[in-house]
C-alpha cells in the first residue's frame, strides 16, 4: 500500500484528483507489467548471447580437433594428397567439417605444392564443395556469393564456368562479382574472356583491368591483341601496359606498338613508347627509327610523351638524337629540361655538347641546366 502510494505520488502527483486519482491501482499494475516484460526480455536476450558464445566455443573446439586429425600423418586427407586414394570419409563431409577441409586445402595451395598435388586438390574441392558452391551462387547473399567466387577462383573450379556465365547475364550481378568472374575466366583460359572484355561496360579502375590482363593465358592474350581495335579504350590502354609488364617480345606485340606510335592518340602513343623501351631491347634499330620519326613533330607532343621520349633518347644512343636533346633542354618543363641534360650527359661526346649548350644555346634556361649538369658531373668525378 505504501509502494502504491509512493508510485501514485511520483507518477500522478498528490495534487491531482478525478479519474487518475481513482485509477491508481490500474496504472501501477500496467507499469509493473511493462517493467516485468522488459526484465524478462533482457534476460532472454542475455541467455541467448550466452548460448551463442558457448555454441561458438564448442564449434571452434570441434574444428580444432578435426583440423589436428586431418593434419596428422596417415590421415585420410594426407593419404589422398600423397597417393590419390580418396576415401568416403572425405566425400561425406558436411557443415563445419567442410569449412575445416576448405581452409586446409587453401593453405596447402598457398604453400606452392607440386603440380600433381595441385590437381588432386582441385579434384577434391570440386567433389566436396561443388554442389554447395553452386547452391550459394544461386540463392546466397551478396557477401556469400563473393566469397564463394573467390574460393572457385583459388580452386580453379572450371566445372562451374557455365554457371558463372549465367550469373553474368543477370542484371543483379554486381561490378565486383563481374570482376571476379572475369578474373576466373582469365586464369582458366575460358574461351569467352575475350568477348566479355570486348563488350565490358563496367566502370573499373585501371588496376582491376590490368589485373585481369596479366592473368590471361598465352592463347587468350594472343587473341586479345588480335582484337585490339574492338575492345573499349580503357582496355586498350591497359593492354599496352600489360605488354610491358609481361615483357611480351612477340612479333604481334612489336607490330601493335609500332602502329600505336605512328597513330594520333597521345596517351596510347606514350604508353607504347614506354612498353617498347622495355620489350624492345633486342630491337634497338626499330626503336631508333620510331624516335627519329618522333623528332619531326616532337615539340607539338604532350608533356608526358616528351618526357618519355627524352629518357629513351638517353637509353638508346644515336647521334641524330643530340640536336633534339639540346632543343629539349629549352623545354618549358623543368623536369624535361633536366632529363634532356641527363640523357645528353650519357653520350660519349656528352661533355662537349653540354659545354657548347652552356655557352651557345639561345635559351637561358637551357644554358642554366647545362651548367648545373656540368657541375654535378665535375663533382661526381671528384668524389670518384
Amino acid at each position: 500500500m505504501i509502494g502504491q502510494q509512493w508510485m501514485y505520488t511520483k507518477l500522478i502527483g498528490s495534487h491531482h484528483t478525478g479519474w487518475l486519482a481513482g485509477n491508481t491501482d490500474w496504472l501501477v499494475h500496467v507499469v509493473s507489467l511493462i517493467c516485468a516484460s522488459v526484465l524478462i526480455l533482457l534476460l532472454v536476450i542475455y541467455s541467448y548471447i550466452l548460448w551463442l558464445k558457448y555454441n561458438s566455443k564448442r564449434r571452434e573446439k570441434v574444428k580444432t580437433t578435426l583440423r589436428q586429425k586431418l593434419l596428422a600423418e596417415g590421415s585420410y586427407l594426407q593419404q589422398y594428397l600423397n597417393n590419390g586414394e580418396i576415401g568416403v570419409d572425405v566425400l561425406n563431409m558436411t557443415g563445419d567439417q567442410q569449412i575445416v577441409l576448405q581452409q586446409l586445402l587453401l593453405e596447402r595451395l598457398a604453400q606452392g605444392p607440386v603440380e600433381q598435388e595441385i590437381l588432386r586438390i582441385r579434384l577434391l574441392s570440386w567433389q566436396v564443395f561443388g554442389s554447395s558452391y553452386r547452391s550459394v551462387l544461386k540463392t546466397g547473399k551478396w557477401s556469400e556469393r563473393v566469397n564463394t567466387l573467390l574460393y572457385i577462383e583459388q580452386f580453379h573450379m572450371v566445372e562451374l564456368l557455365p554457371r558463372l556465365e549465367d550469373m553474368l547475364r543477370v542484371t543483379s550481378c554486381t561490378p565486383l562479382e563481374r570482376f571476379i568472374i572475369l578474373r576466373i575466366y582469365a586464369r582458366t583460359g575460358y574461351f569467352r574472356i575475350v568477348k566479355e572484355l570486348m563488350r565490358e561496360q563496367c566502370v573499373w579502375s585501371n588496376s582491376q583491368v590490368l589485373q585481369i590482363l596479366l592473368l590471361l593465358t598465352d592463347s587468350s592474350w594472343t587473341r586479345l591483341k588480335d582484337h585490339f581495335k574492338n575492345v573499349p579504350y580503357q582496355v586498350q590502354s591497359n593492354i599496352v601496359h600489360a605488354i610491358r609488364i609481361r615483357d611480351d617480345q612477340t612479333e604481334s606485340a612489336f607490330i601493335l606498338l609500332e602502329k600505336l606510335i605512328l597513330e594520333e592518340d597521345a596517351l596510347l602513343r606514350t604508353h607504347a613508347y614506354q612498353a617498347l623501351a622495355q620489350v624492345g631491347r633486342c630491337r634497338e634499330d626499330m626503336l631508333k627509327g620510331l624516335l627519329l620519326v618522333w623528332n619531326e613533330a616532337g615539340e607539338e607532343r604532350q608533356r608526358s610523351e616528351r618526357l618519355t621520349v627524352t629518357r629513351l633518347m638517353g637509353d638508346i644512343h644515336a647521334d641524330a638524337f643530340i640536336p633534339r636533346l639540346k632543343v629539349m633542354m629549352g623545354d618549358p618543363s623543368f623536369q624535361i629540361r633536366q632529363e634532356a641534360a641527363n640523357s645528353l650527359a650519357r653520350y660519349d661526346q656528352g661533355l662537349e655538347e653540354l659545354r657548347d649548350t652552356a655557352v651557345n644555346h639561345p635559351d637561358r634556361y637551357a644554358r642554366q641546366i647545362a651548367e648545373e649538369t656540368l657541375e654535378r658531373m665535375q663533382y661526381g668525378r671528384k668524389m670518384d
